[in-house]
């Protein structure tokens, strides 16, 4: 498969030249002309560089790429990253915001459709694209419910501040790091919300406010995305796909 062929269909599918985004989404790093192996990771951390170079991997597609908005020197862990890709002549590609914000492979999706949650609507404007998940859960849900389907996705380290109402139905949803759209969730009636990272200062605006909060970690939130994105592109064009897992447990 000619990697143009794949870096166009993704661009395309995943809307990368419409979402702006801080990171440098799309093709950050040329590598092969023609793909025989997909990888997936969250992040183009070292460790899974290196792992998809040892795999034989021609195109990885991350989360969490290279490159952020600045101009910054190849120097360090930096040049380390993309010496590996550069030796290994393997293709980095990148979908952050897009990622997060896609309908159907979306992080966010996936996490309301692991959760059986109908989505209503899409809020948490992110330079012009809302990112997040209103849901409604089928049934009137208690905290101690939500926490445990949320550990049956994410792991039992799935942390829950407790301070809403007794039963509920209306969920937010942001994967990685989404406490800051705790006060705009409320605002629209939201119950209770999920993310990945906790922030300080929202542990008593939730109390204070009377709503659930769960985290389950940056990392986790944003590996159920990639897998159906795996799952899509393996369908489509026929190709093996390995998930390289370097978890920073954030």
């Amino acid at each position: 498969m000619e990697t143009k062929d794949i870096v166009n269909y993704l661009d395309q599918y995943l809307r990368v030249r419409e979402i702006r985004d801080a990171s440098l989404n799309g093709l950050q790093v040329e590598g092969k002309t023609k793909i025989e192996k997909i990888g997936f990771g969250v992040d183009a951390c070292l460790e899974t560089l290196r792992a998809a170079a040892k795999a034989k991997v021609d195109l990885l597609i991350v989360h969490h790429g290279l490159f952020w908005g600045k101009v910054q020197p190849i120097t360090g862990s930096h040049f380390t990253r993309i010496k590996t890709l550069i030796d290994a002549k393997m293709n980095l590609y990148c979908a952050h915001l897009p990622l997060d914000a896609h309908p159907e492979v979306g992080n966010n999706a996936q996490l309301a459709k692991a959760l059986n949650l109908d989505i209503e609507y899409y809020f948490g404007d992110y330079s012009g694209t809302p990112i997040a998940v209103y849901g409604r859960a089928k049934k009137r849900l208690t905290a101690e419910d939500f926490h445990q389907q949320l550990k049956d996705v994410l792991g039992e380290h799935v942390r829950m501040d407790a301070f809403g109402p007794k039963h509920f139905r209306k969920i937010g949803i942001c994967s990685g790091a989404g406490a800051s759209l705790l006060p705009e969730a409320r605002s629209l009636g939201i119950e209770a919300f999920l993310t990945g990272e906790p922030r300080h200062s929202f542990y008593y605006y939730t109390k204070e406010e009377r709503m659930h909060a769960y985290y389950g970690r940056h990392y986790d939130t944003e590996v159920i995305g990639l897998k159906a994105l795996s799952t899509h592109l393996t369908e489509l064009f026929e190709l093996p796909a390995e998930f390289f897992h370097a978890p920073s447990e954030i």
